[in-house]
């Protein structure tokens, strides 16, 4: 089940509006429609958690584990980082529609490539070339 179908599903047990969760959570209106429409996913672990307190859930029955890749990218690498890590899990994802991947083997190839993504930055850090400011010239 998705995240937006969790959140939508959650939501309606608890007999609350989308306006009502917002207003909770302190977010739009827009914002929570958009999550449960899949449109937009959190884009902080601390959005999940409040969603998770007032729905009276788990943070983790909330987080994917593509969405949490994605915030662990944000929170290390900031926005560009969670663009790659997105970019990457969507592309992955595509390649697995059509298939009958079984789900633990999608679990293993998520996890080897949020492997080789984290490898990568930490390689690619040592090459980055160190930034100067103009006093230091």
């Amino acid at each position: 089940m998705n995240f937006g179908k969790k959140l939508r599903d959650l939501r309606e047990a608890k007999n609350l509006t989308q306006q009502e969760l917002a207003d909770q959570v302190g977010v739009s209106l827009k914002t929570i429609s958009r999550y449960e429409t899949n449109e937009s996913h959190p884009r902080y672990r601390e959005i999940y958690d409040k969603l998770a307190e007032v729905l009276d859930t788990t943070h983790d029955y909330l987080v994917t584990d593509e969405d949490d890749f994605v915030l662990n990218a944000r929170e290390l690498y900031g926005s560009k980082g969670a663009n790659d890590a997105r970019e990457m899990v969507d592309g992955v994802i595509g390649l697995m529609a059509g298939g009958e991947v079984p789900e633990e083997d999608k679990k293993a190839i998520l996890d080897a490539i949020q492997e080789a993504y984290y490898m990568a930055k930490t390689e690619n850090k040592k090459y980055t070339p160190k930034k100067y400011r103009k006093d230091d010239m």
